[in-house]
């Protein structure tokens, strides 16, 4: 006779959905879900504007939060610019962009070494992909439907000046690499998934708006 499996320490259906608190820390391996729009295919096209974005997955790889998903678009272009000509959708983008290099590559965002600017560097938005950096977590509510308690975005990337970057970091930095080239023949799915074939939820499991 086969033996029982016990369920009584899985977590509850509740607890595996809570949110992950604001400004939590944790490091995150990004993998970008590209949309056939833009440089290379790696931008998603809008369907409501002019506006192009990254849709990112961010997997956290340690701690508590570990293997938790986490679906943040990192504006690329706006619908359109404000008085002053300024795109701020694109401007917060890619201070969001620089950010995870100098997370992923250990730069300071004050350090303006030559070495630091070629860190900042890439040829290809797929660079990108796969890169591990320090995510400082933030929830995103719908303004339409303040009840609901939001979902986990992608608040800020922590570099090296932050005083636990190398606890959580760990290891060393990641070098530069030699860029990525376009997602030819992507048809779904992700992209160097960490966690492929384990039991958590790939493209199909993705909520409608990361999609």
């Amino acid at each position: 006779m086969a033996s029982d499996m016990d369920f009584n320490g899985a977590d509850s259906q509740d607890a595996a959905f809570d949110l992950i608190p604001a400004n939590t820390l944790v490091k995150v391996t990004m993998i970008i879900r590209p949309g056939g729009a833009g440089p290379e295919g790696w931008l998603t096209q809008s369907q409501a504007s002019a506006a192009q974005y990254l849709n990112t997955e961010a997997i956290v790889m340690e701690g508590p939060f570990a293997r938790r998903r986490i679906y943040t678009r990192i504006g690329f272009r706006g619908k359109g610019v404000d008085a002053s000509g300024v795109d701020k959708y694109a401007n917060r983008g890619r201070a969001l962009i620089r950010g995870i290099l100098e997370s992923a590559r250990g730069i300071k965002a004050t350090d303006q070494s030559e070495a630091a600017r070629a860190a900042r560097l890439i040829r290809s938005l797929g660079d990108l992909n796969s890169l591990d950096f320090v995510a400082k977590i933030g929830i995103d509510k719908n303004r339409d439907e303040p009840d609901e308690p939001g979902r986990n975005v992608i608040k800020a990337a922590v570099g090296p000046e932050h005083r636990q970057y190398a606890e959580i970091m760990g290891g060393q930095p990641a070098p530069i690499q030699t860029p990525m080239g376009a997602p030819q023949g992507y048809s779904g799915g992700v992209v160097q998934d960490p966690y492929a074939g384990s039991n958590t939820a790939s493209d199909g499991g993705a909520p409608f708006w990361a999609r």
